[in-house]
Parts: C-alpha cells; structure tokens; sequence
C-alpha cells in the first residue's frame, strides 16, 4: 500500500523508510535521531523547539504590559 503522505526528516529529509522518525513534542514535525536536538533528557527537532518547551511562548508573558496588579 502506498501513501501520497511520506515521513521524512525535517533536518536531513531521510524518509521512516530508512530510518527511524520521532515526532517533535512542540511542532510535530519528524527527525531522525542524527538530527535530533537534545535538551533535558528529551528529544527535539531543533533548538527553538527545545527552547519554547523548557520556557514557555515569552509572548504570552509580555502581552498585557500596562496590567497593574
């Protein structure tokens, strides 16, 4: 059975067929354990990823400037 929708790396673009793909926590995007980011025990496919799981959107904290508390 073949798909129109293939799995491939988002660093190196080698496909699930060729090596074994995890998906990204944060964007869901594949990559191959060469191209995995690593941060707190967890794997990513990039820095910006891992970055964003550990701090949070920094957006967010910074929406509402003039709240008074």
């Amino acid at each position: 059975m073949s798909s129109t929708y293939e799995r491939v790396c988002a660093g190196c673009g080698t496909s699930d067929e060729n090596a074994r793909l995890d998906r990204c926590p944060i964007c869901s995007k594949y990559f191959c354990a060469d191209c995995a980011y690593r941060a707190s025990g967890r794997r990513f496919c990039s820095e910006n990823c891992a970055r964003t799981y550990n701090y949070g959107d920094s957006e967010d904290d910074d929406e509402n400037i003039n709240y008074d508390d």
